[in-house]
């Protein structure tokens, strides 16, 4: 088996977005499973390598692929790459996460956003122009996110992430203005 390379940190864990996860090996040359833990997996097609990381978030090895393809009905990829010839050395990659620099992420459509961009903006009653506080985590319902506010106060409130309360998001001002509906911020 060929060792994987290493190459030093590349960079904060924080500045980091997980895209797949290793699950396991896949035959006897050196193939693994990657499952992908993000809404455009087709990204994968045109990668050429795949920076690994532990679960603990420390840099793993980066790989270079030579093979992709589906796992048919699996919603996964076996993937081939230059540094790993056996299965001995594909499971050893097993729960190893495959990490992207935040300006490596797939660009979003108009009028959508990463919700880690959202995190820290100024919230603002679009009425008044008063600032409410600050987007501090955003609630995943199933219907519609709610966005916690933390408040002046150091209390925090909820919005719901409708059309009707949320008016407007920009990112280069750093603001979200809301329209809080009778009742929605006491």
């Amino acid at each position: 088996m060929k060792k994987p390379k290493e190459v030093g940190d590349l960079m904060s864990v924080k500045e980091l977005v997980t895209i797949g996860r290793i699950v396991g090996a896949h035959g006897i040359k050196g193939e693994f499973r990657l499952l992908p833990l993000t809404d455009f997996p087709d990204r994968f097609n045109g990668m050429d390598h795949l920076d690994v990381y532990r679960p603990n978030g420390s840099f793993w090895c980066r790989l270079t692929i030579n093979s992709l393809r589906e796992h048919v009905g699996k919603k996964q990829f076996i993937v081939g790459v230059d540094e790993i010839v056996d299965r001995e050395g594909a499971e050893s990659l097993r729960g190893g996460l495959i990490m992207i620099t935040r300006e490596e992420r797939v660009e979003l459509p108009e009028g959508c956003y990463w919700l880690d961009d959202l995190l820290g903006l100024v919230v603002v009653d679009v009425e008044s122009g008063d600032p409410l506080g600050t987007l501090v985590e955003i609630m995943p319902t199933g219907s519609n996110d709610v966005y916690v506010v933390e408040a002046q106060d150091g209390k925090k409130r909820m919005l719901p992430a409708i059309s009707e309360v949320i008016k407007e998001i920009n990112l280069e001002e750093g603001l979200v203005k809301v329209h809080l509906m009778e009742g929605l911020w006491e």
